[in-house]
């Protein structure tokens, strides 16, 4: 029933390369305007109806939050004087939870911050869906975890109808595996803090920049990492991200921010993209954050570490080890 399917790391569909990581590509420069690898995103809410336990948003121990539209137009409005993406991502947390997700879009669209709007959805409240909402959309983005994919084989031939009908692109992954994201315990090292800011695809290369509350972020995981953290270690979210304005400066202190080569506060508790691989699984919320008071050294895939800090070329992900592409054809 599922039109094309990819494995977990086929999702990362081949970033812009680099020479080594002392080669940053997060931006570049179009027509006077910062424009990211791919996409930017935001968060329609923070909360979700799942509860996956690598859920690289906290989604699962987030406070419900829901995106005002007036705020992201605003905020959109002001960054697009300097900043131009081909692809801006919904999501959250469940997007579809959002009481008013049309004028959400609506907001974006008016914005001009981008070309494509996209939708991003674990797919289990997308056959109901108006009608309304799907024409403001350009593509949706469906990740399939193995818990929902018996309900949505059930509607998947009403998701797909809804999509040609309206004309919305429809891209379907299955996500079997997920990567450990970050650490409640953190790691006091800073030899290794910084290996792992260094390694950061989401942060150097794929460009996975959030705009949240009035502000803009390298990723959104150091928007939800402080938010989880114990109140003995927790500190504002903000510190890691700039506060989007109308300065004639904005824009070189947005690329220096981008560019820079010193870790974020968050990345004491953050595992980049070297986190080791589990299977997807869903706990009742009551022990989702226990599972992650690890300290950070007993969570690194040290293997995956050394790669990256001597790759030349990065490409997908899941060509890294044996045991993603292992993790692929079981995914297949």
């Amino acid at each position: 029933m599922f039109p094309k399917l990819f494995s977990t790391y086929k999702s990362f569909l081949k970033p812009w390369t680099t020479k080594g990581p002392d080669d940053w590509r997060c931006f570049k420069l179009v027509d006077g305007k910062i424009v990211p690898p791919h996409s930017c995103e935001i968060n329609a809410v923070d909360h979700c109806n799942l509860g996956c336990t690598d859920c690289n948003h906290a989604s699962p121990a987030a406070v419900p939050r829901i995106a005002e539209p007036d705020i992201v137009l605003r905020d959109l409005s002001l960054l697009f004087k300097s900043y131009k993406a081909d692809t801006l991502k919904i999501i959250g947390g469940e997007p579809l939870l959002h009481p008013d997700l049309l004028s959400l879009i609506r907001a974006v669209r008016e914005s001009g911050i981008c070309n494509n709007i996209v939708l991003v959805t674990n797919g289990t409240l997308l056959h109901q869906m108006d009608g309304d909402i799907w024409d403001a959309l350009d593509e949706v983005e469906l990740s399939v975890y193995p818990v929902t994919r018996k309900l949505l084989d059930l509607n998947m031939s009403t998701i797909l109808q809804n999509a040609e009908k309206h004309k919305v692109r429809l891209s379907t992954y299955l996500y079997k595996y997920f990567q450990i994201a970050f650490s409640l315990v953190g790691t006091t090292d800073v030899s290794l803090i910084r290996r792992i800011y260094k390694t950061c695809l989401r942060a150097h290369i794929w460009g996975c920049q959030s705009i949240y509350e009035g502000y803009f972020f390298k990723c959104p995981q150091c928007i939800y990492i402080p938010k989880i953290l114990n109140q003995s270690v927790a500190y504002d979210y903000r510190k890691d991200g700039i506060k989007i304005n109308c300065a004639s400066d904005f824009q070189d202190i947005l690329k220096n921010y981008l560019m820079s080569k010193e870790p974020l506060f968050a990345c004491r508790y953050c595992l980049g993209n070297v986190g080791k691989i589990r299977t997807n699984t869903m706990p009742i919320t009551s022990e989702w954050t226990s599972i992650h008071r690890v300290p950070t050294e007993q969570l690194v895939d040290y293997n995956k570490l050394g790669f990256l800090e001597i790759s030349e070329t990065i490409y997908d992900m899941s060509n890294i080890r044996v045991q993603y592409e292992d993790a692929e054809r079981s995914c297949g």
